[in-house]
């Protein structure tokens, strides 16, 4: 660590007096150095990164500036900075089309996929997985490919059309197999894991999963690690083993904290949160669900933010606290019908009806109730075996569209919660500290 923080210091104060051949060598180097800090610490990514932009401009050395503001770019991603993160790399992608730059140009074009993806711009997102696909298609580069095609598979995974997305998880895994990218492997692996879960296969999601976790462990992945361990601990928890649930998710907690990796630590928290529940410890859990909270409305991640408020509602609803509930709800359906996040709004309507029934408010109860009805959720129907059929024959089948009702007369104020949230914050602290029957205390 001392060495390259050596290197650093003489870079950063020689790159102004060197010759040009000597500034784009330091560059370089610096460019070296960030990516080998992306998989452990980003900032440390982000500071090379920043330190080799400024060494290239100053030569106007346009292909070095444009990877420079791809290391840049992907560092902000991972720290969360979507905004900066998205004009660093559409600026990255200018440059290297500037200087017809193939290969540059596919790999800036999937990262704005990725960063549009995190703010929940679908369409935005495969607009630039589909360029970088065509490029890479075009070059034959066979490992952005499966990386395109395994963030394709992830889109039509989010709206439940299982069928197509591990039809280009499975794509992707055999063109790393291929290739010996053990790396994109796994992270199909991760995917695929989710598919057979959420169809019905938990065994065969497991093993996937367990797949996964022995690579990205042997590798001292901390990016993708958390989020398998999380995956594989929930799955523990809905059958009943809390003992190994805990484990897993309270160790991907603990890398997620390590790493800064939000997006690791959001979900971990969220099913940590799920499996006190479980446990009947509901102070502890409310208070680790307002820390996922917390920390959506900091990185501004409303993918998670809608898994977190529902899981609140889902709470409060089975305590009978319906009209609390349905604030937390209400809030997460607006994320949920923005995003068109399917799978999400037909649990919420549900909810709200049966909630609204409780209060005897049944106008509002079979308002939600048709609005449910309205929404078509053709992959629920025979899950495991288009899962199945997929696997065997690696078929291509055309999605069907997602019928989404229009609600009017919702009257949301998402600030108003999330002071709610805050007010919060500190009382839940004090109770899942102080609860006797769970001793939970933050890792």
């Amino acid at each position: 660590m001392k060495k390259n923080i050596i290197i650093l210091f003489l870079l950063i104060f020689s790159g102004s007096a060197a010759s040009a051949q000597n500034a784009f060598i330091s560059a370089d180097s610096l460019i070296t150095l960030s990516e080998k800090w992306s998989n452990t610490d980003n900032k440390k990514s982000l500071i090379f990164a920043k330190t080799a932009l400024k060494i290239s401009s100053l030569e106007k050395d346009t292909s070095t500036m444009a990877a420079s503001l791809f290391n840049v770019g992907l560092a902000q991603y991972y720290l969360s900075d979507f905004d900066s993160a998205l004009h660093s790399l559409q600026t990255s992608y200018y440059l290297y089309k500037k200087i017809n730059h193939l290969k540059g140009m596919s790999a800036a074009a999937n990262n704005i996929g990725m960063v549009y993806h995190a703010l929940s711009d679908f369409a935005n997102a495969k607009k630039y997985y589909k360029i970088s696909l065509r490029i890479d298609i075009s070059i034959k580069d066979t490992a952005g490919m499966a990386f395109g095609l395994n963030n394709l598979g992830e889109l039509y995974h989010f709206k439940q059309d299982y069928e197509k997305a591990l039809h280009y998880y499975l794509l992707s895994e055999g063109i790393d197999q291929k290739a010996g990218n053990m790396y994109g492997v796994a992270a199909s692996w991760l995917n695929i894991g989710g598919i057979y879960t959420e169809t019905g296969n938990m065994a065969k999601g497991n093993e996937y999963y367990i797949k996964a976790i022995e690579y990205f462990t042997s590798v001292n992945d901390k990016r993708n690690l958390p989020l398998v361990l999380t995956s594989l601990g929930d799955n523990y928890r809905l059958i009943g083993n809390f003992g190994q649930a805990r484990k897993l998710i309270l160790h991907a907690v603990n890398i997620s904290r390590e790493y800064q990796n939000d997006l690791g630590l959001i979900q971990a928290q969220i099913y940590y949160s799920k499996l006190l529940y479980d446990e009947n410890k509901p102070d502890s859990a409310e208070y680790w669900l307002f820390e996922a909270l917390d920390k959506c409305v900091e990185t501004n991640n409303n993918l998670m933010a809608c898994e977190a408020l529902m899981q609140q509602g889902i709470v409060l609803s089975d305590n009978k606290k319906y009209e609390e509930a349905n604030l937390y709800l209400l809030n997460a359906y607006e994320f949920a019908i923005d995003m068109q996040y399917n799978a999400a709004l037909n649990d919420i309507l549900q909810l709200l009806s049966d909630n609204y029934s409780a209060l005897n408010d049944f106008e509002n109860a079979l308002k939600y109730q048709k609005l449910a009805t309205a929404i078509d959720e053709p992959t629920n129907i025979q899950k495991t075996n288009t899962v199945e059929k997929t696997q065997t024959n690696h078929a291509d089948t055309s999605a069907k569209s997602i019928i989404i009702g229009l609600a009017s007369g919702v009257v949301l104020i998402l600030f108003l919660t999330i002071i709610f949230l805050y007010s919060k914050m500190k009382h839940y602290k004090k109770l899942a500290e102080s609860h006797s029957s769970t001793g939970e205390k933050r890792q």
